[in-house]
């Protein structure tokens, strides 16, 4: 059953969010696992609405390239994302 993620950072913008996802190439290079995507801002900060085939396919992508791609975009600015994890009911695609 896929897993919903709420991903949020209390000390990033939404320039840094973009300035991530162009070190991942992302959305272009879609990761394995991943079955939705949306960001939107909270209090100045970006917060990640993710769907996922499983969670151990999300924690792969943060150790093989999440992390890798903060450090690059965001040198020692870069921060652990407050992650919060809701097994789905449902998940429609339209």
């Amino acid at each position: 059953m896929s897993v919903g993620l709420r991903i949020g950072f209390s000390q990033l913008t939404l320039e840094d969010y973009d300035k991530v996802c162009e070190a991942l190439n992302f959305p272009s290079d879609w990761p394995q696992g991943q079955q939705a995507h949306a960001s939107y801002e909270i209090d100045g900060c970006p917060v990640v609405s993710d769907v996922w085939e499983s969670r151990r396919q999300f924690d792969s992508f943060v150790e093989q390239r999440l992390q890798a791609a903060m450090g690059q975009a965001l040198g020692d600015r870069a921060e652990q994302p407050e992650v919060t994890e809701r097994q789905l009911h449902t998940f429609y695609i339209g």
